[in-house]
């Protein structure tokens, strides 16, 4: 009995940190378009002013299910806040299938709208999408994060990749535990 309690808390444990490192899920709209459907948001939440972030762009095809792929030469992608705008090119993500994004660096603080046009397999694309509580999140301000100072953020950076690094492999070690725990309880009858 004390094992199936052993692994249950392991079990609990590995998904608790799984679902923490990933604790910032991508938070992403969704519009059809033809028989496509385009998930729209930015690559990194929090979307944090002055850091690299970037497009996050998946496309399926709603028919089939499956996610479209070669897109780069047929979509284009600007990002828009307030009254500039700035043209970005769409590249593939790396093993990602349908998966497309587009570099940039949020100088400031607030709403962004992405606006997707162009061609998916001759179907006409011109949407557009505005960070919201019901699509993605708005860029915000370095100082929510920065601590003690901007001077010491490269470090602070660092020591967060860390941990998240240790976090990771703390929950995957957790999720091997469980299920040794689990396996071990069901080979030996009467337990």
């Amino acid at each position: 009995m004390k094992k199936h309690i052993l692994a249950i808390f392991a079990i609990c444990l590995a998904v608790v940190l799984l679902v923490s490192l990933h604790g910032y899920a991508s938070a992403h709209g969704h519009i059809e378009v033809g028989d496509y459907e385009l998930e729209i948001g930015f690559h990194n939440e929090p979307v944090i002013q002055g850091q690299v972030n970037g497009l996050d762009l998946f496309v399926t095809d709603t028919r089939t299910g499956d996610m479209v792929n070669g897109l780069e030469d047929t979509l284009k992608a600007e990002i828009i806040f307030g009254s500039s705008k700035k043209a970005v090119a769409i590249e593939p993500q790396e093993d990602l299938d349908g998966a497309y994004t587009a570099m940039v660096i949020p100088t400031q603080t607030g709403d962004y709208t992405w606006h997707i046009f162009g061609d998916i397999q001759g179907t006409p694309v011109d949407v557009s999408m505005t960070s919201s509580p019901t699509t993605f999140g708005s860029v915000e301000p370095a100082s929510d994060y920065t601590f003690p100072s901007a001077s010491n953020s490269a470090s602070g950076g660092i020591l967060g990749s860390v941990l998240g690094g240790i976090g990771l492999v703390l929950g995957v070690l957790a999720l091997i535990v469980a299920i040794i725990a689990l396996q071990s309880t069901r080979r030996r009858p009467g337990v």
